[in-house]
C-alpha cells in the first residue's frame, strides 16, 4: 500500500522527468564552454558567473526539454522496440499532455531567448527547428536518414556551443574555429550513442548509420573523429577541451582496442562526465548541480519504477 501512493505521488514528477534532464547536462556542459571560451589559453580559471547565466541555462534547459519530448513522441515505437524511453512509449505520460508541455515550453524559451539576446534567440531557434522539427518530421525526417541523424545531432552540440559562445562574444568568424574541438568530441560520442540500439533497429527497419556500417565501422569513424578533435585542440591551446580529451583517452583506446559496444557506452558516459568536470573546474557551482541533478534522478527512477538510472556502468 505504501509503495502505491509513493508511486502516485512522484507520478507528479512524470511531467518532469519527460524532459530527459540527464541530457541537459552535456547540452550545458557544450553551452558553458562556449561561454568560457575566452578562458581557454589558462590551466585553472575560477569565476563567478553573471546572472546572465543562470537564464540562459535554465532557458535552454526548457528549450532543449521541448525538443525531446517531440523526440520521444516520434520515436515512441523504436523506443519501445528498443525497450528505453518508455515514459510515452508506454503510456506513463498521455501523448495528448505531453505535445501541449513540449508546445508551452518551446515557446516560453525562444521568447526568453530573443528577449535575453537577439542573435543568441536566432540560435535557439535554428536549434529547435532542427532538433525539433526537421529531426522528427516530414518532410525533412532527419531521424529517419542515417546522414541526416548525423547532422542533426552534430548540429545540436555546434548551436548549444553557439549559444554560449554568442551570449558573451560578438558574433564572428572566431566561433567556428573555436568551436571545432566541441564538434569533433560530441560528434565521436554521438557515433557511439547509436550501437546499442541496433538489433531494435533493424527489427523496425531503421537504417542509422550504425544498422548500415557495423559496430567496427563505427568505432573506428568515432576514434578518428577524437583524434582529429584532440590535434585541433592542442593547436589552438584550447586547455578547457584538452582536459576532456587527455582524460577520455583511456576510454577512445579501449573502445578502438576491443570494438565491443560495452566499451563504446562507457566511453559515452565518461566523456559527457569527464567534459562537464571541465567546467566544474572553471565554475566550481556547476558540480553540486550536476550532483543533485544526478542524485534527484536516481531516486526518482528507483522509488517510482524500481530502475537503476542513472549509472555508469556499459
Amino acid at each position: 500500500m505504501k509503495s502505491e501512493v509513493r508511486a502516485q505521488w512522484l507520478s507528479v514528477f512524470d511531467y518532469f522527468f519527460i524532459l530527459r534532464p540527464m541530457l541537459f547536462y552535456p547540452g550545458w556542459s557544450t553551452l558553458l564552454a562556449g561561454y568560457l571560451i575566452h578562458t581557454k589559453s589558462r590551466w585553472f580559471y575560477l569565476t563567478d558567473l553573471s546572472s546572465d547565466v543562470w537564464t540562459l541555462i535554465s532557458t535552454f534547459a526548457i528549450l532543449m526539454g521541448g525538443a525531446f519530448i517531440l523526440n520521444q513522441l516520434r520515436d515512441a515505437e523504436s523506443d519501445r522496440v528498443n525497450k528505453k524511453l518508455f515514459m510515452i512509449s508506454d503510456g506513463i505520460v498521455p501523448k495528448h499532455i505531453a505535445v501541449i508541455e513540449s508546445i508551452i515550453l518551446v515557446l516560453t524559451a525562444l521568447i526568453i531567448g530573443f528577449i535575453f539576446n537577439l542573435i543568441v534567440g536566432i540560435v535557439f531557434l535554428f536549434f529547435f527547428i532542427i532538433t525539433g522539427i526537421l529531426y522528427n518530421y516530414k518532410p525533412a525526417n532527419l531521424k529517419d536518414r542515417p546522414w541526416g541523424s548525423l547532422f542533426a545531432n552534430a548540429a545540436m552540440g555546434w548551436l548549444a556551443f553557439a549559444a554560449g559562445w554568442c551570449a558573451h562574444s560578438e558574433l564572428s568568424a572566431a566561433l567556428f574555429i573555436d568551436s571545432l574541438p566541441y564538434l569533433f568530441f560530441n560528434t565521436a560520442l554521438y557515433l557511439f550513442t547509436m550501437l546499442p540500439d541496433i538489433d531494435g533497429d533493424k527489427k523496425i527497419y531503421k537504417k542509422t548509420l550504425a544498422v548500415l556500417y557495423g559496430p567496427k565501422k563505427m568505432i573506428l569513424a568515432a576514434f578518428l573523429l577524437y583524434l582529429m578533435g584532440f590535434m585541433v585542440t592542442i593547436f589552438l591551446a584550447d586547455y578547457l577541451a584538452l582536459f576532456f580529451y587527455v582524460c577520455s583517452s583511456p576510454f577512445f583506446l579501449l573502445s578502438i582496442f576491443s570494438f565491443k559496444i560495452e566499451a563504446a557506452i562507457r566511453t559515452t558516459k565518461f566523456g559527457i562526465l569527464f567534459f562537464a568536470v571541465a567546467i566544474c573546474l572553471r565554475w566550481p557551482l556547476y558540480f553540486p548541480i550536476m550532483l543533485a541533478g544526478f542524485l534527484f534522478t536516481k531516486l526518482y527512477y528507483k522509488a517510482r519504477f524500481n530502475f537503476n538510472y542513472p549509472r555508469f556502468a556499459a
